[in-house]
């Protein structure tokens, strides 16, 4: 019974390895990618953590800009560089590194890239915006957040109408129409 026990272990382990060696990114490290299609292809709007140039966050998450990425198979995937970075964002505490899950959508021609980040002079997390003419930036970044919008994790959701909802995440789910 033990070789039978010990024969599925190993079996499970060499398929976990065999199935979780295959990274779509696998020279940098990012998180909590949204995934959209635009004009054909898959684009990956991930959170970008870097090794971190402060001592406060050196056990904690330290994400400074985002990168896209593209593929039109799947399986080949360009980094399309940096679309968007704290640096550039006038009302983001330059040294916070907490841009976290983002999330992209097309509406009227512009590609609209919604971000939390932590804000100058203030606890918590607000949500901004930044638009670009192509999927893979560059963005420009309104100079203040999306006012009334506290919280991490935008997703967007545009209905058939043309109505844009923004949903947070901040301990529970809220939603806003824009």
């Amino acid at each position: 019974m033990r070789h039978l026990y010990l024969g599925i272990v190993t079996l499970f382990l060499v398929i976990l390895k065999t199935y979780s060696q295959n990274p779509i990114i696998n020279h940098s490290f990012t998180a909590d990618p949204t995934a959209r299609v635009f004009d054909g292809k898959v684009y990956l709007y991930p959170s970008h953590d870097i090794k971190s140039p402060v001592e406060r966050l050196k056990d904690w998450f330290c994400m400074e800009d985002y990168h896209v990425y593209s593929s039109q198979n799947l399986v080949d995937w360009t980094d399309h560089g940096v679309i968007l970075s704290q640096n550039n964002v006038p009302w983001v505490d330059s040294e916070s590194y907490s841009m976290w899950a983002p999330d992209c959508v097309y509406k009227n021609g512009k590609y609209y890239f919604y971000f939390p980040a932590k804000p100058k002079n203030m606890k918590g997390f607000s949500v901004g915006v930044a638009v670009s003419d192509t999927p893979y930036g560059p963005f420009m970044p309104d100079w203040k957040p999306i006012e009334g919008i506290q919280g991490i994790d935008p997703c967007v959701l545009i209905d058939k109408q043309g109505s844009a909802y923004i949903y947070i995440g901040l301990g529970m789910a809220f939603v806003w129409q824009s």
